[in-house]
């Protein structure tokens, strides 16, 4: 998987989420099979799925779920760049490499002029998705099982009962995609440190190099 794919699928796994969730809702009210929704072709749904993708991603919705262990993945690789320059540095020189994503952007760039980190990345991407995914999934599915749940008053009978049970599994779903979500991010620290600890074997001067670049900024 490449960065350009990995941006695609985020901008359109929440809408495909969203447009599942409101069928099984509309399929529930209308007592109409789920599999009874036709569609001649998936121009309709997609479009919905994307608009409703690109409004996610604009209120930065995920990031309730991913701004936690996002810092923390960031702070872990910063982190491991900075211990990898074989120089002393002052209070001022350190805080001045943290900022600005200064040692990421040393880090990248050591991973993309290197084919085997290339590779590894590939992984990464991967469980990227799944890091992102698990959030879009946790934070959709509860938000609509409160949905759910709130219109049931608007119901008797047999759809009542039925929309109380897709409520509570939405519920289960979130919960357990939360849980996932935990196990990707542990997961994504693993694969990152396991780049640092090949760029620490074979890229070692090269990041000395582009620290100490970095370094003459400091008084500019």
């Amino acid at each position: 998987m490449n960065l350009e794919t990995l941006k695609k699928l985020r901008l359109l796994i929440p809408g495909i989420i969203i447009v599942i969730y409101g069928l099984i809702y509309i399929s529930i009210i209308t007592k109409k099979e789920f599999s009874g929704f036709e569609f001649k072709e998936y121009t309709i749904p997609t479009v919905i799925a994307v608009i409703i993708g690109v409004l996610y991603e604009m209120f930065e919705v995920r990031y309730l779920v991913t701004n936690y262990s996002h810092k923390k993945i960031d702070l872990n690789i910063k982190n491991h760049i900075c211990r990898l320059f074989t120089q002393p540095l002052t209070d001022i020189q350190r805080q001045f490499l943290f900022k600005k994503n200064r040692l990421k952007s040393i880090f990248y760039h050591v991973v993309d002029n290197d084919e085997s980190l290339k590779q590894k990345s590939k992984n990464i991407y991967f469980n990227g998705i799944i890091w992102t995914s698990t959030a879009d999934l946790s934070i959709i599915s509860i938000f609509i099982s409160v949905l759910i749940l709130i219109s049931m008053t608007m119901f008797e009978g047999s759809i009542k009962n039925n929309l109380l049970m897709f409520g509570l599994t939405t519920i289960m779903v979130g919960l357990i995609s939360l849980g996932l979500h935990a196990l990707a991010f542990l997961k994504h620290i693993k694969l990152s440190n396991e780049q640092i600890e090949f760029i620490e074997t074979h890229h070692i001067n090269l990041v000395n190099t582009k620290i100490t670049e970095t370094l003459t900024k400091l008084d500019e």
